[in-house]
């Protein structure tokens, strides 16, 4: 039972960012197949903006166990949300920038079970994810939670307020982010959330195919696993973070998993 809790899927055609890959569901599940990764979240890449009719058409072929985060960059009718639960989603991505016009999506996602991703860091944002908590949201943050890789990890004051509202709170925090942040950073980082928060509350993300637009070093999955045992070079603490902690959020079912 290993689950990558982000990775993307493309038609080829409708990718403008360099390296070309072939983003086709059926490509990436062999690729994470050969890595003994048995489920797949998901996830909206950026830069199909903010239709996520590819992501659904993907995943409608799917041959493993996936689980699916759409974008909610606008408010949608509960009919709708309704659909995508049934559809296989499990939360929604969204950066908190525009968290008043979304208030009534979002209190429908929160009936639905939806989980809400969070890109762009934790800093200047502590309250408003607080009033979520407490509103019973369920917060993951993204890219090791920090909106920057400009400061070490180790005495960073970004990092113990994320630690703080963490604490006690159903808050993931998602390793990710290889070839955008430098490798001693994020192992600096990984070190601080390991001991702050620990396996229980870390996930882990490939974010493979990279999409990210002039990317200099495209990595293989194999070099993205590669990447995360150097981060979590424990192996039960690794184990945890691609097993139990992301069956219990995603809804990953052993027999699934397993098939």
């Amino acid at each position: 039972m290993r689950i990558d809790c982000e990775v993307h899927v493309f038609c080829q055609e409708a990718r403008r960012a360099a390296p070309v890959i072939d983003g086709s569901l059926e490509r990436l599940e062999s690729t994470a197949r050969g890595c003994e990764i048995t489920g797949l979240v998901l996830v909206h890449p950026g830069f199909l903006h903010c239709d996520p009719a590819e992501l659904f058409a993907q995943a409608s072929n799917a041959q493993m166990p996936v689980r699916l985060i759409p974008p909610l960059v606008r408010p949608l009718a509960p009919a709708i949300l309704e659909e995508w639960s049934r559809s296989g989603v499990a939360g929604l991505a969204l950066t908190l920038d525009d968290h008043d016009s979304l208030a009534e999506s979002l209190e429908a996602a929160l009936q639905l079970g939806f989980h809400l991703e969070v890109s762009g860091g934790v800093e200047q944002r502590e309250r408003l994810a607080e009033l979520l908590l407490a509103d019973g949201h369920r917060l993951v943050f993204r890219d090791f939670g920090l909106a920057d890789s400009t400061r070490d990890p180790t005495w960073d004051p970004r990092v113990e307020r994320l630690l703080a509202l963490a604490e006690g709170a159903e808050v993931w925090v998602k390793l990710s982010g290889i070839g955008r942040v430098p490798d001693c950073w994020a192992k600096a980082a990984a070190d601080r959330l390991l001991e702050g928060l620990g396996p229980d509350q870390l996930l882990w993300g490939s974010e493979w195919p990279h999409v990210t637009t002039a990317h200099a070093y495209a990595p293989s999955y194999a070099q993205a696993m590669a990447w995360l045992e150097e981060l979590v070079p424990d192996a039960d603490a690794r184990g945890r973070i691609l097993s139990e902690t992301p069956a219990a959020l995603y809804g990953f079912r052993n027999q699934d998993l397993f098939a």
